[in-house]
This record gives C-alpha cells, structure tokens and sequence, in this order.
C-alpha cells in the first residue's frame, strides 16, 4: 500500500522520536498502529463488500441470459406443437360440423323454388 523502505522508516521515528520525545513516543507509535490497522481494516471490508456486489451482479447477469436462453428454446419447441394442436383442433371441428359449400349451395336453390311457385 505505502512504498516505504527502511530509511524512511528511520527518519520518521527519528522525528517522531525528536516531537514526542522518549515517554510518550511508544504511546504515539501504539496509537499511530492501531488507526492504520483500523484504516486497513475499513478498506479491506470495503473492497470485500464491492468484490460481493459485482459478483452478485454477474451471477444475476448469468442468470437472465439462462432464463433468455430457456425462454427462446421453450419457443423454438413450443412453436411446431402449437402448429399441430391448431391443425388437429380444425380438423376435429370439421368432423363435428360437416358443412360443405355444395350442400349450403343446393340447399339455397330448393328453399327459394318452393317460396315463388
């Protein structure tokens, strides 16, 4: 996180050292530890937190493309079956109502010979 080597590391505890001087300097050096060891804390949870959040948005992603896919495939099968039941359900209808149009044809002709004569 922090690009700090040894000599850095020196400088700023000779300072501090220098600032704070011998008694309290442990008490700064404790304090000082314990805020980066809660700061660091706070940012893994944050980045665990965001980590979940685009993993869950990536499964939710996988998930509607499934359920595109399923839905296109039930189409694709569901397609030539619906075409059958229509074809099976109007040739069912023919043979429950056997009208042809040479009976409604002749059947007109008779009914108006019998009103005029």
């Amino acid at each position: 996180m922090f690009d700090i080597g040894f000599f850095e590391l020196l400088l700023i505890s000779i300072v501090g050292l220098l600032v704070f001087g011998p008694e309290q300097f442990l008490d700064a050096v404790r304090t000082t530890l314990h805020w980066v060891k809660k700061f660091r804390r706070s940012v893994d949870d944050v980045r665990l937190e965001v980590q979940r959040e685009l993993h869950n948005d990536e499964i939710l992603k996988q998930i509607k493309d499934s359920a595109s896919e399923l839905e296109n495939e039930m189409r694709d099968v569901a397609a030539p079956v619906t075409e059958k039941i229509a074809a099976l359900e109007h040739e069912v209808q023919a043979e429950i109502h056997p009208t042809t149009d040479t009976e409604v044809t002749a059947s007109k002709p008779l009914e108006s010979k019998a009103e005029h004569p």
